[in-house]
């Protein structure tokens, strides 16, 4: 009996081992599997898109390699299943260099590229795009910082600064900030000559609201249409030392005091004039408010007021 025991478990050792051979031999992606993960090796291979030099397991690239492809672009670094992933640099003819992160031969993840005409994105990828949040540096140092969505920007802030020579037009840009998004378009800008915008970008080019410095101190914060005072909005005059000397509050037409407003005298709130103003000038019958209580109505023709009474 114990030799029929001793024979019958031999004869399902080697029934079980005649069932795994029959496995490995019906799964030749496995059996290859098993041989690449035992050979790697280093060597160079050819295919129909150029040559491999480097690290291969099996016949895939795998690992550190380099590839220059017959269309003249090459690329340095890491390797997975023969597609380029990983870290790595890639090198093309008369456009630019990209260093950064690779999947499935694309760039994506983070990286940068630098173009031969002196340009550069330092941002996120994805399949072979700018996607994601990044700065794209132009050639002449102005920088472009927010999203990017399929090679565009989507949202962020343009920034650019520049030094004035003494030959400089007092008009010329010295700095520049421009943000935008789905809902906004914001500008700052500042001139050689002192002059200062603060407000929408449609402030310049349509209707919109801005906050202005303008040379020698005085400001003007308001609506505008196109770069001009208009609608309501506060100006304020002020002296060499920067202190108020006088201001405006009420409505404006290209750039002239027009329409129902008040006029103050001084940086305090009495006394001042309210009512219709015409380029620049009060008109008609205006309210002067010398003091809480104490007022007069006046009377004005082309600038000059011919008649006051106490009220």
């Amino acid at each position: 009996m114990k030799k029929h025991v001793i024979s019958f478990f031999a004869f399902v050792l080697v029934f079980l081992c005649s069932l795994g051979f029959i496995y490995f031999e019906a799964n030749p992606t496995l059996r290859l599997n098993n041989t690449q993960e035992q050979i790697e090796w280093h060597g160079q291979a050819e295919n129909e898109f150029g040559t491999y030099d480097g690290t291969l397991i099996g016949d895939l690239f795998s690992g550190e390699g380099s590839f220059r492809f017959l269309s003249g672009e090459t690329y340095v670094g890491n390797w997975k299943d023969s597609y380029m992933s990983g870290s790595g640099t890639v090198s093309f003819p008369r456009v630019g260099v990209y260093s950064g992160e690779m999947r499935d031969s694309m760039r994506s993840g983070h990286g940068v590229f630098t173009w031969n005409t002196g340009e550069s994105y330092d941002g996120d990828w994805e399949d072979d795009k700018m996607s994601g949040p990044g700065t794209y540096t132009f050639a002449n140092g102005t920088t472009l910082t927010g999203i990017f969505q399929n090679n565009k920007p989507v949202s962020g802030s343009l920034a650019f600064y520049d030094e004035a020579t003494d030959d400089d037009p007092d008009t010329k840009i010295v700095s520049l900030v421009y943000s935008f998004s789905d809902t906004e378009r914001h500008i700052a800008f500042s001139t050689k000559g002192g002059l200062k915008y603060d407000g929408d970008i449609s402030g310049l080019i349509g209707a919109g609201t801005a906050a202005i410095t303008y040379p020698g101190g005085n400001s003007y914060e308001g609506q505008l249409l196109n770069g001009q005072r208009h609608g309501s909005g506060k100006y304020v005059w002020r002296d060499n030392a920067g202190s108020t000397v006088s201001y405006y509050e009420g409505n404006w037409d290209a750039d002239h005091m027009h329409g129902t407003g008040k006029y103050h005298f001084t940086r305090s709130e009495y006394p001042y004039l309210s009512g219709s103003f015409e380029n620049d000038v009060p008109s008609g019958t205006l309210v002067y408010y010398k003091a809480l209580g104490n007022t007069f109505e006046t009377k004005w023709e082309h600038g000059s007021c011919v008649s006051i009474k106490e009220t």
